[in-house]
């Protein structure tokens, strides 16, 4: 049990630290308007990103093992964006706009590369546990920190 409280703990904090870097790039773009075609790709890519998270959110810990690096990052990324959509509105378009920026990019990048380690550790710990399980326990978490 203590292990998954700091899986969760860890989980909301990864997403808040997230909120930081993504809040500068906004400032940063809001003053540009985007295109037409540039809100048909990010409209596309949204629906592509919801459909990545419906099926990252239903692995257990041997689909987190039988998964490359690659693809247990890109399930991490759907987890932390999900986490970080509940505690935010527009949290995934923020992170997405935030990197366009290569340093602020490479930030995310080890924030995510973090959080992958532990879930790998929660997993270790609760192998038919799924990510589904993990995004709404911290999605409660974060909702009671929030009181």
């Amino acid at each position: 049990m203590k292990k998954l409280t700091l899986v969760i703990v860890t989980v909301v904090l990864c997403a808040a630290m997230l909120m930081g870097c993504a809040a500068p790039a906004t400032e940063a773009t809001d003053s540009a308007a985007p295109s037409e075609s540039a809100a048909a790709s990010e409209s596309a890519e949204g629906t592509e990103s919801a459909v990545a998270n419906a099926d990252y959110m239903s692995w257990t810990g041997a689909d987190w093992n039988a998964a490359t690096n690659e693809e247990q990052f890109a399930a991490t990324e759907a987890v932390l964006l999900e986490i970080g959509d509940a505690m935010m509105d527009n949290y995934t378009q923020l992170v997405e706009q935030a990197k366009t920026n290569d340093k602020v990019k490479a930030q995310i990048d080890t924030q995510i590369e973090a959080l992958q380690g532990t879930i790998g550790t929660f997993f270790e710990s609760s192998p038919e546990a799924t990510l589904k399980e993990l995004v709404d326990a911290s999605k409660q978490a974060a909702a009671a920190m929030a009181e």
